[in-house]
């Protein structure tokens, strides 16, 4: 597997888990509100900001009937998908001011994408990489003209076939992407955490040989730390003020107060992984290894055995590992009870 650079960083196998906030569309055109939620997660040490780009109410139908059901902290709600996206909507300079935050200060970002228009201006803006939502996994056109661009270009892959994954993979690859990756994901929001199906992230790595990260909708953090033991490159999480307020998808997201947290804990889950072929590191403390003794009074020439030998440290005579040469021998001289047995002390015959 190659790793992917999203700006400077490194996603892939043998890089450190990336844990990338994602803002999505929880501000409701609140632009000021937007840019809060960014600076927030940089303060916190968040080194990949991700937005969208929805900018186009008719990515759906005028007067479609198409509903939309939508869980939150204290229950569900139904509201027409087409007024859900007029709410949400802001036109292209209110994400170029968006943007402009990260851009500022330096931190690389990601944004999902509906349109062409959402691929210029990402591109116009320095983006690093971009997404493209599960339900555009089949979207040819929008992925050939994402993958163009040379940028990485981020799958995710929630209920959908492992060959729908494959083609829109494949697709990217073969109009130049500058890399691929694919974000497992479990699809309801929130999702418990029996539905994450962690070991998908080995099954895509196989599969596709690319790296693999979690978009997470576990209400709580415990399933990004789960997943970086499943080997997980990229984790994908919602960053908000209020997680529980009546909204769409905000019920998963981490309270920015948390972040900081978070992301402390991602960096130490990724370092206890550690190397698969770690070796002690010297000089090692071995004083607390066990070496013969004499468990009671030794006259010389009595056979030394289990019953008049012990063990015990520090191993200042013969070590314990050696037992099976001293095992039959006889002592070479008399020993008081709990004296340290050298080689010297030994009569082999």
């Amino acid at each position: 597997m190659q790793p992917v650079s999203i700006g400077p960083l490194k996603i892939g196998d043998g890089f450190p888990t990336v844990l990338m906030t994602e803002i999505g569309t929880f501000f409701n055109q609140d632009i000021d509100l937007a840019s809060s939620y960014l600076n927030a997660a940089i303060d916190a040490g968040v080194a990949l900001l991700k937005g969208e780009i929805l900018h186009d109410a008719d990515v759906c139908l005028r007067g479609s009937q198409l509903d939309y059901k939508f869980n939150h902290a204290s229950g569900s709600k139904v509201e027409n998908y087409r007024t859900l996206i007029e709410r949400k909507v802001i036109p292209l300079d209110g994400y170029r001011k968006i943007f402009a935050v990260a851009k500022n200060r330096n931190v690389p970002f990601v944004a999902s994408v509906y349109d062409f228009e959402g691929v210029d201006l990402l591109v116009e803006m320095g983006g690093a990489a971009i997404k493209i939502a599960r339900h555009n996994i089949n979207h040819f056109p929008l992925i050939a003209y994402s993958a163009k661009t040379n940028l990485p270009v981020i799958f995710d892959a929630g209920i959908v076939y492992l060959d729908e994954v494959a083609r829109a993979v494949r697709c990217a690859q073969e109009n130049g992407s500058g890399g691929v990756i694919v974000n497992h994901h479990p699809g309801a929001n929130p999702a418990p955490a029996e539905a994450h199906n962690l070991r998908m992230i080995d099954t895509y790595k196989c599969a596709l040989g690319v790296p693999v990260g979690l978009t997470c909708h576990f209400r709580g953090a415990e399933v990004l730390y789960a997943a970086i033991g499943a080997g997980a490159n990229l984790l994908e999480k919602g960053v908000v003020d209020d997680p529980d307020r009546a909204e769409q998808d905000v019920v998963s997201a981490l309270r920015l107060g948390e972040i900081g947290d978070v992301v402390r804990k991602v960096s130490d889950c990724w370092k206890a992984l550690g190397d698969a072929h770690a070796t002690p590191k010297e000089p090692r403390d071995l004083s607390v290894r066990k070496g013969l003794i004499a468990r009671r009074r030794i006259a010389a020439g009595e056979v030394l055995c289990r019953e008049n030998v012990g063990f015990a440290w520090p191993p200042e005579g013969i070590s314990v590992d050696q037992w099976p040469a001293i095992d039959g021998t006889k002592a070479a001289r008399d020993f008081d009870a709990h004296e340290v047995i050298r080689w010297k002390d030994v009569r082999f015959e």
